[in-house]
């Protein structure tokens, strides 16, 4: 039997929900100073090929932050964003 699309996707999620957003930016400065000492070593094409990672990773927060259901009730943003728009105005 086959996942149909929302699961695998719910299934996704799941799975990136374990990994902290903090992680995507640790592996991305990692990935950035790995290619660093590649290229300090004489190893370009590794370096090349390590330093292209960075953007990946950032990538992959951004989708979490991006399709990750919000725990807070849209009412209550949008009455927040109301009193500051008043606020603002004053």
């Amino acid at each position: 039997m086959s996942m149909d699309i929302g699961e695998e996707k719910n299934q996704m999620m799941r799975a990136m929900e374990n990994v902290p957003t903090q992680a995507y930016w640790g592996l991305a400065v990692g990935s950035v100073l790995l290619s660093a000492v590649f290229y300090l070593t004489g190893k370009r094409n590794a370096a090349l090929f390590v330093g292209q990672w960075p953007p990946t990773f950032l990538a992959l927060a951004l989708l979490y932050k991006l399709l990750r259901p919000s725990r807070e009730s849209v009412a209550a943003g949008m009455g927040r964003a109301v009193d500051d728009m008043a606020a603002a105005v004053r």
